[in-house]
């Protein structure tokens, strides 16, 4: 048997359960692991409170956990890349990452290096993805300025550090509290607010912007309009993230993945750990991760 974490209605996090389920051999491509560490994200309390229901119908009862991290336990027919015993992080096409055991394709997965914690692995698949598609797809490069609205947020705090790795010059637009965090990795604070004073901000803080990220998942129209910047190269994370997490998995999530996990391990790229909670404390963890807390991942640890 294995435990889970499942729900049966739409709701708050109250309607999760931690129930016991048979265990599930490998099948053809399959992978098997015993799980160390999984990420709650925004998408996954979004999805439990039928926000997405539209885009993503779902059967009840329905799973929750979308990355992870953990130790390879068996392997089934065709696959190779990994071994019994072998570390990994990835995530979980059918968002059962939220258990003891998590059983899916091997495609899914890439090695975890023994410098990353089982933390930042299991919390960084779709906080990182998510802010390394942001960058590629706003064609960030060296020289730029880049705005960051909602900076110190999950995906935001990777935004802020993978533009200054493309050369970039990055203003991080945050409530105040975060202003220590960004100022110590190379990004100008402002404050948050609309866009006409945001604005004023950003123009004084750094003159013209390039580039405009924005991981509320605000309409960037007015924002983008006051700063003069280009249609493509504006972009609003939340519905990406979605994507993300409930779409159809794409080849180049596990290359982006490898890629990622390689500047955490040379200390390159940082990923804030707020808060870890056992399994059996799955609704303390969602009420947490929904509610205002110091920035950084809440993490479950199976």
């Amino acid at each position: 048997m294995a435990r889970i974490v499942r729900f049966e209605r739409w709701g708050g996090p109250d309607v999760l359960r931690v129930v016991e389920v048979p265990a599930r051999e490998p099948g053809p491509g399959e992978v098997a692991v015993t799980v160390r560490a999984a990420g709650v994200t925004a998408g996954e309390s979004a999805a439990r409170e039928g926000a997405l229901a539209q885009l993503y119908p779902m059967a009840f009862p329905a799973a929750t956990g979308s990355e992870f991290a953990g130790v390879v336990t068996a392997a089934g027919e065709g696959t190779g890349r990994f071994a019994v015993g072998d570390e990994v992080l990835g995530w979980s096409p059918d968002h059962g990452g939220h258990a003891d055991v998590v059983v899916v394709p091997e495609r899914s997965l890439v090695a975890k290096p023994a410098a990353v914690s089982w933390e930042v692995a299991g919390a960084l698949y779709v906080a990182g993805v998510t802010a390394w598609t942001c960058v590629e797809s706003t064609k960030v490069r060296d020289g730029d300025v880049v705005l960051v609205v909602g900076a110190a947020s999950d995906a935001g705090t990777l935004v802020v550090q993978l533009a200054r790795l493309c050369g970039a010059r990055v203003v991080g637009a945050a409530d105040p509290v975060h202003h220590e965090w960004l100022h110590a990795h190379g990004a100008v604070p402002v404050a948050s607010g609309d866009a006409g004073s945001l604005a004023r901000a950003v123009h004084a803080a750094a003159g013209g912007v390039d580039v405009l990220v924005d991981t509320t998942g605000a309409d960037v129209g007015h924002l983008a309009e006051a700063l003069g910047v280009a249609e493509d190269r504006c972009v609003a994370t939340l519905p990406l993230e979605a994507d993300l997490e409930f779409g159809d998995p794409e080849p180049r999530r596990g290359e982006i993945l490898a890629e990622l996990v390689e500047l955490v391990a040379a200390d390159r790229l940082h990923v804030p750990i707020a808060g870890a909670f056992a399994l059996s404390d799955v609704v303390e963890a969602f009420v947490t991760a929904e509610r205002p807390h110091r920035q950084g991942r809440i993490v479950l640890l199976p």
